[in-house]
């Protein structure tokens, strides 16, 4: 359990080293000083820069695709709780993993290979959403108006006010339970 809590102070860590000096400025050493450990303490855990990005995406997606999984698993859950929970995991992202995110949009720059498994993550919830034939094209525009608004805002190209986007979270939802009817 140490070494888990152990990475988890890295991975806050290097979200406050992004946050300050930029994702192109993370390096293992400022995060290293950041989660107040030496630097081999951190390789002992993320061996490479690399790898700590590695860790950064497998956290990220851990609560995601194990949301997808688990309902994936449920005997007829429909595209309303889908679409209902990833709008909630979208919009109640905590700070730190936006951060965290953001981040790993600019390591991709450099390593396209590393966002390999968020990809994957994003084709199974657009073939889950498409399974319906009745529902598909609209669940996936809810999914992808969401992902969209988070995307815009990780890029820093849309600043949404807090009503602005309870707003919008409000329709989304809105537009899941029209789903229900169909």
């Amino acid at each position: 359990m140490k070494s888990e809590q152990t990475r988890a102070r890295i991975r806050v860590a290097a979200a406050k080293v992004i946050e300050r000096d930029g994702a192109g400025h993370l390096t293992l050493e400022k995060v290293a000083a950041e989660a107040d450990l030496s630097k081999g303490g951190l390789l002992y855990h993320y061996p490479s820069k690399d790898a700590l990005l590695q860790g950064l995406l497998d956290h990220l997606l851990e609560n995601r695709a194990g949301l997808v999984d688990d309902l994936g698993e449920e005997e007829g859950v429909s595209d309303t709780t889908l679409l209902n929970n990833l709008i909630d995991a979208d919009f109640d992202l905590p700070k730190d993993e936006r951060i965290m995110a953001q981040g790993l949009i600019a390591a991709s720059a450099e390593n396209p290979e590393l966002i390999a498994p968020a990809q994957h993550y994003v084709e199974a919830v657009f073939a889950q959403l498409g399974i319906s034939q009745a529902t598909a094209a609209s669940a996936r525009t809810i999914f992808l108006a969401s992902q969209g608004l988070q995307f815009l805002e990780l890029l820093g190209l849309l600043s949404l006010s807090a009503a602005e986007r309870n707003e919008i979270r409000r329709h989304l939802k809105a537009l899941t339970q029209e789903l229900a009817r169909c």
